[in-house]
């Protein structure tokens, strides 16, 4: 892949998933102003089911694809490719079914907060937005390793408009449950499109053979990783849910959408980073130094980028929160310290799909068991202590950081720095973040807020602060950005806009 293609392709499918974030956040937003803390609460927990629906139920085959089919097209031997697509297919479907079937068994069985709440039928339409949404990612991930970004980036599109749109819609009519029905609605139709885009290059009948077991077993290291930071990341909030209730959880959720929108950037960056490190290590025959150069590159991007915007985020959300949801105020604290979280995530992201090019998933194992029981134990502990949903807050933000930090030095391991170069790398990786606090939280302390100050002068505060600790964040940064070559990226993204003046590009 030329250099040129790659940045385009990951800030298009960066650009794509800002606006879709832009909309979920907007929907959500709305929502949440409309429906008040308890029916908002509700929507959160069947978005955890679902959540968990489209992660937990292929059992690897999804990561088994990802390493497999890049392979099988470099080697260029079709039928071989298309026998594996078609038992990654079948695994899927099959799979997917029995989560179904054992959550609409469990739930009629058992009373739960769920079918409580949604009744049985709602339950099914959200078990439905699960299968189109694992056939979808079926399809992506092929996609994705033919070099089409753009279909994957339009199915992120118009499943965000038409289930924000349509879901906001339904509001009036039905309460929370037109939420559920307009994101599904939007569900199907982007795999319909997407399924058309496929079309010829995507196999669509399923035919199990003993390449699903293959990509079970190839890819069970890194599901077992994804499923255990899967839990890390959601374990907060059913431990909220289940010990302090659906309000509670209302509250919370506001953090859980700050955080998911910062992390986009840094996911789009390893999104489409993935399958070109997968490609370059095995063209030169599975050297490490092959990839090293872009996987630096990459980190010292997240690294600078991501703790600004955790600053900002921190520094805005509770005029944002007080001015838009006033009724959400109590979350307010949580968001703030949860905002920081996007930076150790994003570093552990990157560092996941670094392991998993060099081959070494089954470090992933004990990192990410060892993370999650880390994570369970302190937000148990925070409820135990009685510190409400900003001490969970801060133990997620701990647990956090921690992970990051730890696979970024195995990652390191991986790519065969010694001690010393690793050490350095964490130590520069996580530096922006801490500066990225510190510096928000004194400016923050720095200028005088109080509930009862006017709104004029609310905004004049919050343009001076941000203003600050922009232009005192940069200048702590800057070294660590020498020579990344952002004004080429920058050239780069403007090749992409039709007014803008188009330069002959530099290598990057």
């Amino acid at each position: 892949m030329h250099p040129r293609k790659f940045v385009r392709d990951s800030l298009g499918f960066a650009v794509a998933q800002y606006v879709v974030r832009a909309l979920v956040m907007m929907r959500a937003i709305i929502a949440a102003r409309l429906l008040g803390p308890l029916p908002y609460g509700a929507w959160n927990a069947i978005q955890l089911l679902m959540d968990y629906g489209t992660s937990l139920p292929p059992v690897g085959t999804q990561q088994g694809l990802d390493q497999a089919v890049p392979a099988r097209i470099v080697d260029g031997d079709v039928p071989r490719l298309e026998r594996l697509e078609r038992a990654g297919l079948f695994n899927i479907v099959l799979l997917t079914t029995l989560f179904a079937t054992g959550c609409l068994v469990y739930a009629l069985l058992r009373p739960n907060r769920f079918l409580s709440f949604w009744g049985p039928g709602w339950l099914l339409v959200a078990i439905l937005a699960v299968l189109l949404t694992n056939l979808a990612s079926y399809h992506m991930t092929l996609l994705r390793s033919h070099g089409n970004i753009n279909a994957v980036s339009g199915w992120f599109f118009l499943q965000g408009t038409i289930g924000t749109v349509l879901g906001l819609a339904l509001i009036p009519l039905v309460g929370v449950p037109g939420l559920l029905a307009g994101w599904a609605a939007g569900t199907l139709v982007a795999t319909v499109v997407l399924r058309i885009q496929g079309r010829g290059l995507v196999p669509i009948l399923p035919r199990p053979s003993s390449d699903g077991v293959a990509l079970v077993r190839v890819g069970l290291p890194m599901w077992v990783f994804m499923a255990s930071t899967q839990v890390m990341r959601s374990f907060d909030r059913l431990i909220i849910l289940k010990f302090l209730g659906t309000l509670a959880l209302g509250y919370y959720s506001l953090s859980v959408n700050a955080l998911s929108f910062m992390l986009y950037l840094p996911d789009s960056i390893s999104y489409v980073l993935y399958p070109r490190l997968l490609r370059e290590f095995r063209h030169d025959q599975g050297r490490p130094g092959a990839i090293e150069g872009q996987v630096d590159r990459s980190l010292r991007a997240i690294a600078a980028l991501v703790p600004a915007m955790c600053g900002i985020a921190y520094l805005c959300a509770r005029e944002a929160v007080t001015f838009v949801l006033p009724k959400f105020t109590p979350g307010v604290p949580a968001v703030r310290t949860l905002c920081f979280g996007a930076g150790g995530l994003a570093l552990a992201n990157l560092s996941s799909i670094v392991l998993m090019t060099l081959g070494r998933q089954n470090v992933l194992i004990p990192a990410a068991l060892a993370m999650t029981a880390m994570g369970a134990t302190l937000d148990y502990l925070a409820l135990r202590w009685g510190w409400g949903i900003n001490g969970v807050a801060r133990m997620t933000l701990v647990t956090y950081l921690v992970n990051g930090g730890t696979l970024l030095w195995l990652a390191y391991t991986g790519l065969r720095a010694d001690r010393a170069r690793r050490i350095g790398v964490v130590a520069r990786s996580v530096a922006p973040l801490l500066a990225s606090f510190v510096l928000a939280y004194a400016i923050d302390r720095l200028l005088p807020w109080s509930v009862t100050m006017a709104w004029p002068l609310l905004l004049l505060r919050l343009l001076a602060v941000n203003a600050l600790f922009v232009g005192l964040y940069g200048a702590t940064v800057a070294p660590l950005l020498q020579g990344l070559g952002l004004r080429q990226v920058m050239r780069e993204f403007n090749l992409m806009l039709p007014w803008a003046a188009r330069r002959p590009a530099e290598p990057l």
